[in-house]
């Protein structure tokens, strides 16, 4: 049987209100829009219209701008003199020369942001060029404007600048005469204007995604586009359908790869240019839509209105269901401490406060045989201990010692010695807290009996600050981290290693730091060690220490492991205190 698919309630909600609101919306909708985007198309277009029209008349501006230029620049006395210099005038007047006319024209330049550079080649081989590009002009392109008798000619090229980065620019040249004698040629004037002084008139214009401006000279070539990569491309005119910009102004709707556009143009009268601006007309409508009628902005008010209606029933109820179910997902993930606040006074109220009643139940239960399981493992310990003779036991070590004693085993001796006195001090006359000065001479016993079977293969090292030395611990807590790092870290390692014990006062709290440069432990598997609740013997001294810490001074203390460079460091926290806790 397969499974069902799962649909939620706000699912519901909101859907059924859609389908409600969509249906008779979109009936009325579509009704309006055809009947009002015929006008609305034509509004457009004019306004359209007169847009690419003032882009004419600003780029047309630029280039008698230009041209007015020229005509300064071919009767500049100055700039005629150097053009009819001789090779063999002094070096330093013709730099002189050079010099101030190419400061001259940097200045006019300043006056004139889109011109970008300008170039004049003498046919004496003397040239004058402003500073930042490296200027080239083809044979072809000279022949060309030769023939044209002085007048100007533009193209669309590219100059490279001297950091060899390339610029798109639109050129006017033009030859300038000897006004003495018209025949005689002087020189090859060549204005570089930038193609984004063009781009910049209607940039601004752009009202959306897909919609494109071109400028096309009398020769079809695009010398500026929205789209960059067209420039200096072969603008086919039959594009649009034959003839289609044959016009002096005009429009049409076109469609191009499933898009419909409306397309506008119109002709610079003195250039013979063309300036074509084509939008998508789903742009269009998309921006002028919501204003076409009354009608259908009472709809979208109504449509707005009931999904906000719908949003806020999901909200105000829905929304405390999704509270109750995350934290039945915290509980799940034994979160006791969870709480969902009652609000109002209905199903979903008597189900939070039901829910609460549960987890806290559900706490005391797990907390009660939590206790349970502790105090069993206290009494078995305490079974443990009462079965040991301790008198029996220290007697018998004493009497070990002394028989080491006279047969001058020395190094027994003192096993035997740290031997009696780190049970003396584990015992601890049954009392379960001691003092860190205890716990430090129990670990300073455990170390002795280390070293005489490790020797020289660990190094201990051992920093207490004399003013926890009285503090309050529960004891035996150092003693398993330390055999951890021994076992774990520096046997596993296969090589000597060093073991550094710190015990340290942090503001309000005691810690312990046993840090070790050993094998290093996985994380996961320490966490997930501390955290479970089977019982195995696997990490069970380590699990022991850290429940033992939790359950005498809470949850917010315990023990960690951190992962160093090289080794493993364990951290225990407990309060800072001189006297024992209440149980």
């Amino acid at each position: 049987m397969s499974k069902k698919r799962f649909f939620s309630l706000q699912y519901k909600v909101l859907l059924f209100s859609f389908i409600i609101i969509i249906i008779p919306i979109t009936v009325l909708g579509i009704i309006s829009f055809i009947k009002s985007s015929q006008i609305l198309q034509q509004k457009i277009a004019i306004s359209n219209m007169n847009t690419v029209k003032q882009i004419g008349n600003n780029i047309e501006f630029i280039v008698d701008n230009i041209g007015d230029t020229s005509l300064y620049l071919i009767q500049n006395e100055d700039v005629r003199e150097f053009l009819k210099l001789k090779s063999d005038e002094p070096t330093e007047t013709i730099s002189k020369k050079k010099i101030k006319i190419e400061t001259d024209l940097m200045q006019l330049l300043a006056s004139k942001s889109f011109v970008n550079s300008i170039y004049i080649k003498g046919f004496n081989n003397f040239e004058l060029n402003t500073a930042g590009t490296r200027n080239e002009i083809d044979t072809a392109t000279i022949e060309k404007v030769t023939g044209l008798r002085g007048k100007s000619m533009w193209y669309i090229n590219k100059v490279i600048n001297y950091n060899d980065k390339t610029t798109n620019v639109f050129s006017m040249i033009r030859i300038v005469n000897d006004v003495a004698n018209v025949s005689s040629k002087l020189a090859i004037l060549k204005i570089n204007m930038e193609e984004n002084a063009f781009f910049n008139i209607y940039k601004d214009k752009i009202i959306g995604k897909g919609d494109d401006f071109f400028i096309i000279d009398n020769e079809g070539i695009v010398i500026s586009a929205t789209n960059r990569s067209k420039i200096g491309q072969k603008f086919e005119n039959n594009v649009f359908g034959i003839n289609s910009l044959d016009s002096m102004e005009n429009y049409f709707n076109y469609n191009g790869n499933g898009t419909n556009y409306l397309v506008t143009y119109c002709t610079i009268d003195s250039l013979g240019w063309k300036v074509v601006n084509m939008v998508p007309m789903q742009e269009l409508l998309k921006e002028n839509i919501r204003t076409q009628s009354a009608i259908l902005t009472a709809m979208i008010i109504s449509f707005s209105v009931c999904v906000i209606i719908a949003i806020l029933f999901s909200k105000g109820i829905l929304s405390r269901l999704k509270k109750l179910f995350k934290m039945m997902g915290r509980l799940e993930n034994e979160d006791f401490d969870v709480y969902v606040e009652p609000q109002g006074n209905d199903e979903i109220t008597l189900l939070s406060r039901n829910f609460n009643k549960m987890s806290v139940k559900l706490k005391e239960l797990i907390q009660k045989v939590y206790t349970v399981q502790i105090k069993q493992k206290e009494a078995e310990l305490r079974a443990l201990q009462a079965q040991i003779n301790p008198h029996f036991l220290y007697n018998t070590l004493d009497n070990i010692y002394w028989m080491g004693r006279m047969e001058k085993a020395y190094e027994t001796c003192t096993l035997v010695e740290a031997l009696s006195k780190l049970f003396r001090l584990s015992l601890n006359s049954g009392n379960e807290t001691t003092t860190v000065k205890r716990e430090i001479e129990h670990v300073k016993n455990y170390i002795v009996i280390q070293q005489s079977r490790y020797k020289d293969m660990i190094k201990f090292s051992l920093h207490v600050d004399p003013e926890v030395l009285e503090c309050v611990t529960l004891k035996l807590v150092m003693q398993p981290l330390i055999e951890n790092s021994i076992v774990h870290g520096i046997e596993k390692k296969g090589e000597s290693g060093e073991i550094d014990i710190t015990v340290r006062q942090e503001d309000s709290r005691l810690v312990f730091i046993i840090s070790d440069n050993g094998y290093g432990v996985n994380l996961e598997e320490i966490q997930q060690l501390l955290d479970k609740t089977t019982e195995n013997n696997k990490g069970l001294a380590i699990k022991n220490v850290n429940d033992r810490i939790k359950l005498y001074y809470g949850d917010k203390y315990g023990l960690e492991f951190f992962n160093r460079v090289c080794g493993t460091t364990a951290v225990i926290t407990q309060p800072y205190s001189m006297e024992a806790m209440e149980k």
